[in-house]
Parts: structure tokens; C-alpha cells; sequence
């Protein structure tokens, strides 16, 4: 009798573990759908963020009389300004895509109307939330793919398999635990209805505290604030391997930091999300503003 309790429940778990993916599948697809209506927004987001950069590189230039400085060299360990630039842009299209998509996707739904239809409905927000992560990070990956190209087109960078590999794993265990983050984000959002300040603000204390646009070491201030944030560790082991040629034994130290900074992200992500989740049902301010 007792076998065939806990068999009941493990095929009534089976099933639910079943449905919900099904739920992921079906919000991936959705997403992906909605962004695709509009391709014209893939060629912009992929070429933006060089863009955006390009002004700081001709100021490099500017200031120092060409792409290379002995004294960024110094600090850097490569002279190269142009492409510790462009790798910076790259990788952060990752985190502020994330940012922007994740922590903004469940206020998007308030625009559409359908809001109300997924708190009312059995599915846990945090299921869909997972169906739009990986949404993101596909949509993600297109763009970075895009500037790969043209950073390896038009300014020299090479990608090599034996660089790529490595550098993937890094992207995804900063990818895992900002996504973490990013969940916690849009708990926040359901509760105070606002995300272009408070994402904004994520941004410059990004680009402040962590070497997307300039080496963080040349202030005593920066090189120690961004110890904390996993970008700075991603970043910092990711130009070794493409423009230093480091070896494995640098990756390990970071791949280790990496997953310890996950863990705690992930957690603290998913049960702050579950907190402000049931705050704003229970406060009843879905629908607000």
C-alpha cells in the first residue's frame, strides 16, 4: 500500500514537472515569436553596443596618439585599448540584456493585459520567468554572435576553438547567477511598477565598478567594489584568455569564485522573488499604475 502511495505521488510529480515544462517551452516560443516580428531590432542591438563604445575608443586614441599604450599595458597586461574595449561591450550585452529583459519581462506583461491572467492562473510566475530567461539568453547569444563577427572582421580579435570553449563557460556561470539576480529584479518591479531608473542606475554602477570601458585598478575605490560583482572576475579571466593567452590554472581560480558567487545569487534571487511575489498578491497591487 505504502509502494503504491509513493508512486502516486511520484507520477502526480512526474506529471507537474511535465506540464511546467511544457509552460517554459511555451513562453520561449512566445517570446522568441514576439521578438522576431521585428528583425530590424537584431541588427540594431548587435550593432549598438559597439557604437556606444566607439566614442571612448577615438578618446583613447585622442589622448594617447594611437590604439596602444605602454602604460595600459602596464596595467592591463595588453596594450590593446581597442579590443579590451569591444570584449568589454560584448560581454555586457549579456548582463544588461538580462537586466532589461528578465527584471522588465513580468511589467511588459502589465502593458499587454495579460498580468492579471498569469498570477490568477495555477503556473508559478517563477516557471514563466524561467521560459523568458532562456529566451533572453538565446536572444542574447544572437547579438554577441553578431559582434563576435565584426570584432573579428573589422578589428582583428581572433576567436579560436581552443579560446571560445573556455570563454563560454565563463559566460554562462556569470550568465547563471545574474539571471539570479535578474529574477529578484522583477520581483522588485511587480512591487514598485518602475524599472527604467533603477536600471539605469544598475548600469552606471556597472560601468563605474566593474572593467567594461576602462581597467577598475587605476582607483583604490573601483579595484575594491568590483571584486564583488561577478562581471569583474568574467571580464578580467575572459580578456586573459583572448588577448594574454593565459593558461588553464588562471581559469580555475575564477570558475571557482564564479560558482560561489551563483550559488549565493541563485538563492537569495529565487526567495527574495518568492517574497515580493506574495507581497504584491497580497497587497493587491497587480493592476496599479
Amino acid at each position: 500500500m505504502r509502494i503504491r502511495q509513493i508512486a502516486k505521488v511520484s507520477d502526480m510529480a512526474r506529471r507537474q514537472l511535465g506540464v511546467e515544462l511544457q509552460v517554459v517551452g511555451a513562453e520561449f516560443v512566445k517570446t522568441m515569436r514576439i521578438w522576431f516580428s521585428y528583425p530590424i531590432m537584431i541588427v540594431f542591438w548587435a550593432i549598438f553596443p559597439l557604437l556606444w563604445v566607439l566614442p571612448y575608443v577615438f578618446q583613447g586614441k585622442a589622448l594617447v596618439g594611437g590604439a596602444s599604450s605602454e602604460a595600459f599595458r602596464q596595467l592591463t597586461g595588453s596594450g590593446n585599448y581597442l579590443a579590451f574595449v569591444l570584449i568589454g561591450a560584448m560581454i555586457s550585452t549579456f548582463v544588461f540584456s538580462a537586466l532589461w529583459g528578465v527584471g522588465n519581462s513580468l511589467r511588459e506583461e502589465t502593458y499587454w493585459g495579460t498580468m492579471e491572467y498569469i498570477i490568477a492562473s495555477p503556473t508559478h510566475p517563477l516557471v514563466i520567468l524561467i521560459g523568458k530567461t532562456l529566451a533572453e539568453w538565446a536572444w542574447s547569444s544572437v547579438m554577441v554572435v553578431f559582434q563576435a563577427l565584426i570584432i573579428a572582421l573589422f578589428f582583428g580579435v581572433q576567436f579560436t576553438l581552443a579560446k571560445i570553449l573556455p570563454v563560454l563557460l565563463l559566460v554562462v556561470l556569470l550568465m547563471i547567477g545574474f539571471y539570479g539576480f535578474a529574477i529578484a529584479f522583477a520581483g522588485f518591479t511587480l512591487l514598485i511598477k518602475e524599472v527604467h531608473g533603477w536600471v539605469h542606475t544598475l548600469e552606471w554602477i556597472f560601468f563605474l565598478f566593474s572593467p567594461i570601458r576602462y581597467p577598475v585598478q587605476v582607483n583604490p575605490i573601483t579595484a575594491f567594489v568590483s571584486t564583488l560583482i561577478p562581471l569583474t572576475w568574467a571580464l578580467v579571466a575572459i580578456r586573459g584568455i583572448i588577448l594574454l593567452n593565459k593558461t588553464e590554472v588562471n581559469l580555475y581560480q575564477t570558475v571557482l569564485i564564479l560558482l560561489v558567487m551563483d550559488a549565493v545569487l541563485l538563492v537569495a534571487g529565487y526567495f527574495l522573488f518568492v517574497y515580493l511575489e506574495k507581497k504584491t498578491r497580497r497587497d493587491g497591487t497587480v493592476g496599479m499604475h
